[in-house]
């Protein structure tokens, strides 16, 4: 098909050439005047090669994405159907009304009045706009998002890069549920275990520093299955979703800094409410490190979960819970009695000291575990020593340990809404 498509360009170039003229400066086709009624048909000629060339590139396009799932005798070839017969020009009526709602248009108005085939193969066809669209059904973003790791996929074994290669062929195992995939950058994505549609509790993790696409796989991913497989084993109707759906620091430096926070926020609220949950669902917003941080830039950007955790938080950017602007959200927080974590000063108190810098700038605010009106949740660690340190209690809170499956339990029973284990409680009882 594009060689079809090159060739229709040639012609219509070869034919412009041979008149000794161009229709991209305007001028007649035809140079001697006894030949000046061919003007007419020979530019609609031209114009018709041209436009029949774009019009074969993007039914090839199309093909091509069908190609990246391919057919197999015995498998479900639905998928690769849906994108045949979008590439056949099945669906150039669907299409063409997707393109013409343009970013504001009424996703779930439109896919509704779709037959399921209709509605699948709009989705992969333009799976970059659908993807992470609100209003489009779950089920079509999870198949979107697939179709954008199939094609990261096919270009990591393009240029020889294996372990992204690896890595994206993991992430096309069928049990993925992927709200949002893009691989630029530090790449993003949000992964949801559980259903949505039904769910009536809904967890939402953020990870913290150091954290990106490259080490999702393992990292971030394993601590969000943990929580929802913990919590689901105490509620059935139960989603977990985890977010990187913006950069987050990649150093101690630079995670000293709101900026990450305050770019990470707008995003995070757009996410959760584009998800559109029922009114009756139960949400719980989690932030581990650097991910409470921005938990709590966004709760103050007007994002008002029924939920929100502080994990192991150098801080939700505010001196008082009241300044998070949320009296309906409840608060809670948990810290392991060894974690690293409360040694590291807020940056407005070292660097103020030689260079004065606002709370907006620089400074994470107080630490949640003491605040009042700020629930302190059991970690598990309350029998170790209060001085002690413990360098791998800052990243275990999602099970591992005993410790960490005691924060994990207590992390799922915020989640579930049933009672959870106070630090005071956890205490008393040593």
């Amino acid at each position: 098909m594009r060689l079809l498509a090159s060739r229709l360009d040639a012609a219509a170039e070869e034919i412009t050439r041979l008149q000794g003229a161009s229709v991209a400066v305007g001028l007649p086709l035809t140079a001697s005047p006894e030949l000046a009624h061919y003007e007419g048909p020979l530019r609609n000629l031209v114009e018709w090669c041209h436009s029949s060339a774009a019009e074969i590139r993007r039914r090839a396009a199309i093909a091509a994405q069908a190609d990246l799932i391919g057919w197999t005798p015995s498998g479900d070839n639905t998928a690769y159907d849906a994108l045949m017969t979008a590439a056949a020009g099945g669906l150039d009526d669907q299409l063409a009304a997707f393109d013409a709602l343009g970013p504001g248009g009424d996703m779930a108005a439109f896919f509704a009045v779709l037959t399921p085939a209709q509605a699948l193969g709009v989705a992969l066809a333009r799976a970059a706009q659908v993807g992470a669209r609100a209003g489009v059904p779950f089920e079509l973003r999870f198949a979107a998002n697939r179709q954008l790791v199939r094609q990261a996929h096919a270009e990591a074994v393009r240029v020889g890069d294996k372990a992204a290669a690896a890595r994206y062929a993991e992430l096309l195992n069928p049990d993925r549920q992927l709200l949002l995939f893009d691989p630029r950058g530090q790449g993003k994505i949000a992964e949801v275990r559980g259903d949505l549609a039904t769910a009536r509790h809904v967890a939402i993790l953020v990870p913290g520093t150091g954290n990106s696409l490259a080490n999702y796989l393992g990292g971030p991913e394993k601590d969000f299955k943990a929580i929802h497989l913990t919590a689901a084993g105490l509620s059935a109707d139960t989603a977990t979703i985890v977010w990187m759906g913006a950069p987050l620091p990649q150093s101690l430096g630079a995670a000293a800094f709101d900026l990450y926070a305050d770019r990470s926020a707008p995003k995070l609220k757009d996410f959760v409410d584009d998800l559109r949950l029922r009114p009756e669902v139960h949400t719980t917003l989690i932030g581990h490190s650097y991910g409470s941080t921005v938990t709590g830039h966004a709760v103050k950007a007007g994002l008002h979960p029924d939920n929100l955790i502080a994990v192991a938080s150098p801080g939700w950017g505010v001196q008082a819970a009241g300044d998070l602007n949320a009296p309906d959200t409840k608060l809670f927080a948990m810290r392991h009695q060894g974690d690293i974590i409360k040694l590291v000063p807020t940056a407005d108190e070292t660097l103020g000291i030689f260079i004065p810098l606002p709370d907006t700038i620089a400074g994470h605010g107080e630490d949640p575990v003491f605040m009042p009106g700020v629930e302190r949740l059991a970690s598990g660690s309350e029998a170790d020593p209060g001085f002690g340190i413990d360098m791998d209690a800052h990243s275990d809170y999602f099970g591992g340990s005993e410790a960490g499956r005691r924060a994990a339990m207590n992390l799922a029973k915020v989640v579930v809404g049933v009672d959870s284990e106070t630090y005071e409680e956890a205490r008393a009882a040593l």
